[in-house]
C-alpha cells in the first residue's frame, strides 16, 4: 500500500505517525515544500526569543527515517486524480493508493512597487522567523503590514529588539479577526503603552528604496513611513495551487465531508486548506494546531479502511495578543452568525466576550486574563443555559446544575 501525503505542518507529520503507529509494512511518503523539519508553527516568536531551533520541532529529523517515512523536500504541482498520481515542481511523478492532502496555507503576496526590495519580508514561517532575527542588528526601525495575531506577534518580538515599531493596519482596530472593536481597544491600550505607533485604515502603496534596499514605506494616506524592515502579516489563504487543475476544489474551497473525503476517490484532506461540510450544514474551517491534529488523525483512521466521523470538540486555543494572554474557546468563529448574541464586559484588566444562542453559551473570548476558561470550556460542552445567569459565569462558587436548561 502506497500513502501518499502533500503538507508536511501539523496535519501531514500527525497523519503520517499514525500511518505507520498503524500499519508497520506501508510506503508512506511526505511531500515537505517548505523544505524545513517539521515544526511548531505556533511557536515561531520562540526563535526570536533565542530558543534553539531543534526546541520548536516535536520530533528530531532522524525520527522520520527511523521510522522509514520518506521525506521529500518538494512541493506539488499538480494533482491528477485519475491516474491517482501526483507531479513535483521537479518534475517527479508520484503513484498513490491512497493520498492525504494536508497543504496548509501561504501568505498572502502584496502586489505593490518595492515589494522585491531587500528587506521585505515576509512573517510565515519557520524561514521567514530566523531570517527576520538574522537581521536585528542591522534594524532600528520596522514597519509591521497587518494588525492581527501575526503582526502583534512580530510586534512584541520588535519591542524586545529595541525597535521603533509602526503597524499599518486596514481596517479600525487591531487584533481583526480575532476579536471585534472592544477587543481591539484593549490590545491598541497595550500597543500604546509600549511606544508603538498604530496607523489605522491605511495601507501600503509603495516600498521605497536606495541601492536595492529598502529605506521607506509609502502609504494611500500619504504617510511616508521610514524604515529599515518591513514584515508583511497580511493573512493567509490555502496553499492550493496544486490543485487548480483538479476537480478537488469547490470555487477557491477544498471541501471534505465528515470522513474527510473529498469528491475524488482514495483522496483525503486535513489541515487549514480544508472546509468540512457537517451533516446539518455547517461548514467547519479549521484554523488552529489541535484542530489540524485531531483532523490528521481521523484522516489517517480512513484511509487505513475506517469510516470516522471527525468531531469537531469544544475549540479551546491559547496564546497572546501582544503582550496580552487570552483564551478562545468553542465556535467563536461563528459568533457574528445568525442567531448569536454577543455579551461583551471589560472588567478590571482584561475583556471578556460570551456568545449565546437562545440563551446556550457557545463560545467565549477571555483577553488579558484567562480566569475561569476552563469552567467556560466545561459549560459549552454540556450545553449549558446561561439566560439571565450571565453574571454567574464567571463566579468562582458557580455550580453546574446552575445552568440545567429546566
Amino acid at each position: 500500500m502506497k500513502f501518499l501525503i502533500i503538507g508536511f505542518g501539523a496535519a501531514g507529520a500527525n497523519a503520517a505517525e499514525f500511518l505507520r503507529r498503524n500499519n508497520s509494512d506501508a510506503e508512506i511518503t511526505v511531500l515537505n515544500g517548505e523544505q524545513t523539519p517539521f515544526y511548531l508553527r505556533l511557536d515561531l516568536e520562540g526563535v526570536f526569543a533565542g530558543k534553539p531551533l531543534e526546541q520548536l520541532m516535536p520530533r528530531p529529523p532522524a525520527f522520520w527515517e527511523e521510522k522509514r517515512i520518506e521525506i521529500i523536500p518538494e512541493r506539488a504541482a499538480h494533482v491528477a486524480t485519475e491516474r491517482q498520481e501526483v507531479v513535483t515542481d521537479t518534475g517527479r511523478t508520484l503513484a498513490y493508493d491512497k493520498l492525504l492532502i494536508a497543504v496548509g496555507t501561504a501568505p498572502r503576496r502584496l502586489e505593490v512597487p518595492g515589494r522585491n526590495l531587500s528587506g521585505v519580508f515576509h512573517y510565515h514561517t519557520l524561514r521567514d522567523a530566523v531570517t527576520i532575527h538574522a537581521e536585528r542588528a542591522n534594524v532600528r526601525r520596522v514597519t509591521i503590514v497587518g494588525g492581527g495575531i501575526l503582526g502583534l506577534e512580530m510586534a512584541h518580538a520588535a519591542v524586545d529588539f529595541g525597535w521603533k515599531i509602526t503597524i499599518l493596519v486596514r481596517g479600525g482596530y487591531v487584533g481583526s479577526p480575532m476579536v471585534d472593536a472592544k477587543g481591539g481597544e484593549f490590545v491598541l491600550a497595550s500597543l500604546r503603552r509600549a511606544g508603538v505607533d498604530v496607523f489605522f485604515h491605511d495601507e501600503v502603496r509603495s516600498f521605497e528604496g536606495e541601492s536595492g534596499a529598502l529605506r521607506a514605506v509609502n502609504t494611500t494616506q500619504g504617510h511616508r513611513i521610514e524604515t529599515d524592515l518591513a514584515a508583511l502579516c497580511i493573512g493567509t489563504e490555502p496553499d492550493t495551487a496544486c490543485l487548480r487543475d483538479s476537480n478537488l476544489l469547490t470555487g477557491r474551497a477544498l471541501l471534505v465531508n465528515e470522513k474527510l473525503e473529498t469528491s475524488a476517490p482514495n483522496v483525503w484532506a486535513a489541515g487549514d486548506a480544508t472546509v468540512v461540510e457537517r451533516s446539518d450544514g455547517r461548514m467547519v474551517q479549521c484554523h488552529t494546531w489541535n484542530v489540524a491534529q485531531s483532523q490528521a488523525r481521523t484522516a489517517a483512521a480512513n484511509m487505513l479502511g475506517a469510516e470516522q466521523i471527525w468531531r469537531d470538540d469544544v475549540l479551546y486555543n491559547l496564546d497572546l495578543l501582544f503582550d496580552q494572554p487570552f483564551a478562545m474557546i468553542g465556535g467563536w468563529d461563528d459568533r457574528h452568525e445568525p442567531g448569536r448574541v454577543i455579551h461583551e464586559d471589560m472588567p478590571e484588566g482584561a475583556y471578556r466576550a460570551l456568545v449565546t444562542r437562545d440563551g446556550i453559551l457557545e463560545s467565549a473570548f477571555l483577553l488579558g486574563s484567562r480566569e475561569g476558561d476552563r469552567r467556560i470550556r466545561k459549560l459549552i460542552a454540556s450545553g449549558a443555559c446561561v439566560e439571565g445567569k450571565l453574571d454567574r459565569v464567571f463566579a468562582p462558587d458557580a455550580r453546574p446544575e446552575e445552568f440545567e436548561d429546566k
